[in-house]
């Protein structure tokens, strides 16, 4: 059936169409009725606030959005009693997690068919990184004179690193040609080349530091995510006698995500954890999910140490790039956790970090499934 005096709009199809815009839209939106009660909230929402659906439907807003939002007078109450929309800069929020959240939001009324009020729809925005552009713009004379560093320390690495996979597709032809019962060296040689390209690749993270890259998005088992990384770093465990303690949900649905991003961030976490603890310390992993069974909203992985910890003054700057607490020979050069963090809001993620001197480090990286 076609409205009369429109033809191109088809209401058989205006449902679907509004409720898949709603959820792949980048801006989160959410509903209230004329009581402030929620009666919807997008995906994006929930990927900015932390909390899921369920969560929130049928809770008053003000009981949700906890900040400034709410100071003084209600944001809502302009667009309720006068439906005059109203547009805001910049406010904050609380995340479910406690985290401080810059948004700019619109608020306008909702009404039906008829015209009737019938509540108020908000569009919001995470501006939190455009409020951190100011510092950023500051330091942009050292990052520059830093990344023209980085690249040239990228650019002398990737030479050995061909010669390396050169000579070991060598060798695995040798070996093929080799009645002795090669199998088990051509299984570690091929583990050592996937390694090796997988060096090349992070490489290639540095030299794009400064520009966004997209990520290749397909299913992704956060286990076997979390399971390949820890098998690569089986010498590092034995080495130090670092006891991995795991725990999975029963049930951990796929994500949406770049499988070697995302493992670049898991093992550079997992690294800097074997790096924290001391000689026969421990790692403790946890897949948890959020939300009911068969329709989980987010996925959380937790990577907790037992090591030194990170001093408070530290952690205000831990993702700033080139910023380390590594000393000596193995120090890095800072920039682990800013790549991380990168590739984790690329997935509509986030990523917190708490750690206490002599307790150890906990960090938190939170995903969003499809």
């Amino acid at each position: 059936m076609k409205e009369k005096n429109n033809p191109g709009l088809d209401l058989s199809v205006m449902r679907p169409f509004l409720e898949g815009l709603l959820k792949n839209m980048e801006g989160g939106v959410f509903t209230i009725d004329l009581e402030k009660r929620i009666m919807s909230f997008n995906k994006a929402a929930e990927w900015i606030t932390g909390y899921c659906l369920e969560d929130v439907l049928g809770k008053h807003c003000y009981d949700i959005l906890k900040g400034n939002i709410c100071d003084n007078i209600c944001p809502f109450n302009k667009v309720i009693k006068k439906s005059t929309p109203v547009n805001i800069a910049q406010s904050v929020i609380k995340s479910k997690e406690g985290i401080d959240v810059v948004i700019s939001r619109s608020v306008f009324p909702l009404k039906d068919i008829h015209g009737k009020k019938r509540g108020v729809v908000v569009i919001f925005r995470d501006i939190t990184e455009l409020q951190n552009l100011r510092q950023q713009l500051l330091q942009s004379e050292k990052l520059a004179v830093m990344g023209q560093l980085a690249a040239g320390v990228a650019h002398e690495i990737n030479n050995p690193i061909n010669g390396i996979i050169t000579y070991i597709h060598l060798l695995l032809k040798k070996l093929d040609a080799n009645d002795v019962d090669p199998e088990v060296w051509k299984k570690n040689l091929k583990l050592v080349e996937r390694e090796t390209v997988r060096i090349g690749r992070l490489v290639k993270n540095l030299l794009n530091f400064s520009r966004k890259t997209e990520p290749d998005l397909g299913p992704v088992s956060p286990v076997k995510l979390v399971e390949q990384s820890l098998s690569l770093l089986d010498d590092q465990f034995l080495i130090k006698n670092i006891r991995i303690q795991k725990e999975y949900d029963s049930h951990i649905p796929d994500i949406l995500g770049d499988f070697n991003q995302l493992q670049q961030v898991v093992m550079n976490l997992i690294m800097n954890a074997i790096q924290a603890v001391d000689n026969q310390g421990r790692i403790d992993i946890k897949l948890t999910t959020k939300g009911t069974r068969g329709s989980e909203c987010f996925v959380y992985l937790d990577i907790q140490d037992n090591g030194a910890g990170i001093p408070e003054d530290a952690l205000v700057k831990i993702f700033d790039p080139f910023y380390t607490t590594k000393t000596g020979d193995g120090g890095g050069v800072g920039l682990g956790l800013s790549i991380a963090r990168q590739i984790i809001k690329a997935h509509h993620g986030r990523i917190t970090i708490n750690s206490r001197i002599n307790e150890g480090t906990s960090v938190t990286i939170r995903l969003p499934t499809p």
